[in-house]
């Protein structure tokens, strides 16, 4: 349940929300996040539903997030979201989540492309989307992406099937469920009880239902407790995104 301003979304923390340790885990706070987006984009007439009336709609290209804190249950938060500009063809929003107490918890930033439904190819950003731009607000996050060698050798495989609740209004695997089983790879592979800390998705292409997913993980050498991901479609024999995740 949210409560919601211009681009901003207030929710409690419910028991579902809450994994053994009683606090939101990682793919509730990418629902708050969605959640936020789409009640942000609705208020401006381009969320998905509206979008697609023209045929189009938004998918992730990148969605990168730093976790302070997660909150517990019953605990309410706020999540504040804006459309800062545009890099390489695709609109960057921002998120910045607080608890009741104003503490920041959370600041994330990501990069959308604008789909012809048909096509399935990236369109221009329209004029009208880009007047909507906070471009007072900037980036909620300044980063740099980790320098990965990439490679096929792998320290863990964790591997799952898509099922029906993660697939999106897009008919595609949602964002959340990647968080998730980015989180899954890399816990699995660490079997110490970490909490994670941030995670830098890149999705490369289209996850549907009842695919199986082979996820990697490996162990970059020289930092600690930082794990590059590989998320193998095996229906389809490609790469479907990668990720880097760092624990602590």
């Amino acid at each position: 349940m949210s409560k919601t301003e211009t681009g901003v979304s207030v929710f409690d923390v419910r028991l579902y929300d809450c994994g053994p340790d009683g606090k939101a885990g990682i793919r509730t706070l990418f629902n708050f996040m969605q959640s936020t987006a789409d009640n942000h984009s609705k208020s401006l007439g381009t969320s998905v539903n509206l979008m697609s009336e023209k045929n189009l709609t938004w998918v992730y290209a990148r969605f990168y997030a730093e976790i302070i804190s997660y909150p517990a249950m019953y605990e309410t938060v706020k999540c504040e979201t804006w459309r800062s500009g545009i890099t390489d063809g695709m609109v960057n929003r921002e998120f910045i989540m607080r608890d009741s107490a104003g503490g920041e918890i959370l600041r994330a930033t990501s990069s959308l492309a604008l789909i012809d439904r048909g096509t399935r190819k990236p369109v221009a950003i329209p004029d009208f989307i880009q007047n909507q731009f906070a471009d007072d607000k900037g980036r909620a996050l300044n980063y740099v992406a980790f320098p990965v060698d990439k490679t096929d050798k792998n320290d863990y495989i964790y591997t799952l099937r898509t099922r029906y609740e993660d697939i999106d209004i897009n008919s595609h695997m949602n964002n959340a469920s990647y968080a998730q089983m980015f989180f899954e790879s890399g816990y699995s592979a660490i079997h110490n009880g970490s909490i994670l800390n941030s995670i830098d998705i890149m999705f490369k292409g289209e996850v549907l239902y009842d695919e199986t997913i082979r996820c990697s993980s490996l162990h970059i050498d020289g930092a600690d407790k930082n794990f590059y991901h590989r998320a193998f479609n095996e229906n389809r024999g490609r790469v479907s995104a990668v990720a880097v995740t760092n624990w602590r």
